[in-house]
């Protein structure tokens, strides 16, 4: 285990970094909704349900239901634009301003 202030010291020194923000920073999750704005629901849904009861690697998964989803990137900001995710209660929205010093 590695102490908060340890933590402060990784994340504010990394160049990146990568959280899965669906169902916990947001309510929905974002690839159920694409395949459902795409046409391509059961498939996807099928495919997760394999991969989260361990039958299907994560990676693999992900793959296969983007394959079957396609998504264009007007398709995505179609469905950003009407159905916006909502944050999950108690999560408040904030913004960096990342200046280059």
């Amino acid at each position: 285990m590695v102490s908060h202030s340890e933590l402060r010291t990784l994340f504010c020194s990394a160049d990146a970094v990568c959280f899965d923000v669906d169902s916990t920073v947001i309510r929905e999750e974002g690839i159920d909704e694409l395949a459902k704005f795409c046409g391509v629901e059961d498939a996807v849904s099928e495919m997760t349900r394999r991969a989260m009861g361990g039958a299907v690697p994560f990676q693999v998964a992900l793959a296969e239901r983007l394959a079957l989803i396609r998504p264009s990137r007007e398709q995505v900001q179609r469905l950003l634009a009407e159905h916006p995710p909502h944050l999950t209660p108690g999560v408040r929205m904030f913004s960096l301003d990342l200046e280059e010093t």
